[in-house]
């Protein structure tokens, strides 16, 4: 079981922490490893997603006249940990960030077993 990812993140490294969805005395399942070596595989699939949270972001950001680094991500977006959710029927892991625009609900990047992309509030991987 992966506890810690080091990886690069939009150009920046980060060592995340890898949190697995499970209620006390449940144990992580197969799905939820595979995911994480899945994600650690195809690390090029968070480089990929960049362009849909800029696009996700991009109409609070530009409103924001406070916000003087428009072109970095990291100025509104922070990754915080790896999701792992527990669902036997569908892979999915998320990059759970701090969002600028969205304190109460941040930012999930989430990827299915494909590295097919959703970008949203956390709520849609919680």
């Amino acid at each position: 079981m992966i506890k810690t990812l080091n990886i690069e993140i939009w150009d920046r490294s980060f060592s995340l922490n890898v949190e697995y969805d499970c209620y006390a005395g449940e144990e992580i399942t197969p799905k939820q490893i595979e995911a994480v070596e899945r994600l650690s595989k195809n690390l090029h699939w968070i480089s990929d997603a960049k362009k849909d949270v800029v696009k996700y972001c991009k109409p609070k950001v530009d409103k924001d006249s406070e916000n003087q680094k428009k072109d970095n991500i990291f100025s509104y977006v922070k990754p915080e940990a790896l999701f792992v959710k527990r669902d036997d029927k569908k892979s999915r892991i998320a990059l759970m960030c701090k969002y600028r625009y969205d304190s109460e609900h941040g930012l999930a990047v989430v990827f299915d077993a494909n590295g097919n992309v959703t970008v949203g509030t956390q709520d849609i991987i919680l």
